[in-house]
């Protein structure tokens, strides 16, 4: 009897690890090989169907009134399917309907996962902060600014990156946060462009992007 178990335990180990190993693959990331082409994107969410442009992983994104719209979804990301160049101009207008403001993208992130890239706040900390970061919302390098931002306002933004180190966000054409990187984020896990948020009601519209050399 326990030589049988001797027996029998390391087989019944492999094939739990070979199971694991099999679950584990089927749960990471896939990515292309090499950066996929950029293309220029206009949306201004005329079509309620998010679904063919977006990578949708649930959460409260949605089209409403001719404009996409979250009720706070927790760093659940809403992806653009669409790659970004490395050089890119992103612009588009946002409101929040929250005191807290706290209005949020995400940019050169891996088109799944939630910091992946460079994370954009405006009017974060409970409308105390606009922040650019990279991979993690409390980095010691982010760059901040204390800003004191309208709820119920409509900001234009524009994100950009055109010197391939640089991101600069612009509010209403005005620069109020730059992030210098040194070692840039970009290729196939670094090309794709997400709306998200933490807990405040906000609307996005008029999204276009720009490829830049």
């Amino acid at each position: 009897m326990s030589i049988r178990l001797r027996l029998r335990l390391p087989l019944l180990s492999l094939t739990a690890s070979a199971a694991l190993s099999a679950f584990l693959s089927a749960c990471l990331p896939t990515f292309p090989s090499t950066t996929p082409a950029a293309s220029a994107v206009v949306d201004d969410f005329s079509d309620a169907d998010l679904s063919a442009r977006y990578n949708v992983q649930g959460g409260s994104w949605r089209v409403v009134d001719g404009a996409l719209s979250t009720l706070g979804d927790r760093n659940l990301p809403l992806w653009l399917r669409a790659p970004l160049s490395k050089n890119v101009r992103i612009q588009f207008s946002s409101r929040s309907q929250s005191p807290a403001v706290d209005m949020k993208v995400e940019v050169f992130g891996d088109g799944i996962r939630h910091e992946s890239g460079y994370i954009v706040i405006v009017g974060g900390w409970n409308n105390t902060l606009t922040v650019i970061a990279k991979q993690d919302e409390h980095e010691p390098t982010r760059v901040t600014k204390r800003t004191r931002l309208e709820a119920n306002r409509t900001y234009q933004w524009t994100v950009e990156r055109t010197d391939g180190k640089t991101l600069r966000l612009l509010l209403d054409g005005e620069e109020v946060v730059r992030y210098v990187d040194e070692e840039p984020l970009f290729g196939p896990r670094h090309s794709r462009f997400a709306f998200s948020g933490w807990e405040s009601a906000v609307t996005f519209d008029d999204l276009r992007i720009t490829p830049l050399p």
